[in-house]
């Protein structure tokens, strides 16, 4: 069993960077690659979610996972999301 203890205050504060990603929209945050498929995780409107190929996220589909990138599907149309420069 894994301990949980509180993240003081003061550290949160010093290892966020305010204003790095955008507050509204869809962000991709990482990929993750195993043996049989790939899965991303997507900041949608301020909440995480783990997304695959398949993923119906509301107006689009997670049509393709990368190293760094999700290719979305959109009213007929693939519109590509990128890791935020660092």
């Amino acid at each position: 069993m894994t301990d949980q203890t509180e993240t003081p205050l003061a550290t949160l504060e010093a290892a966020t960077l305010r204003g790095a990603l955008p507050d509204a929209g869809l962000v991709l945050l990482g990929t993750l690659h195993g043996p049989s498929h790939a899965r991303a995780l997507l900041r949608v409107k301020g909440a995480v979610h783990t997304v695959e190929v398949g993923t119906d996220l509301g107006s689009a589909t997670v049509a393709a996972i990368g190293e760094g990138v999700v290719i979305l599907a959109r009213a007929g149309r693939s519109e590509r999301l990128s890791l935020p420069a660092s």
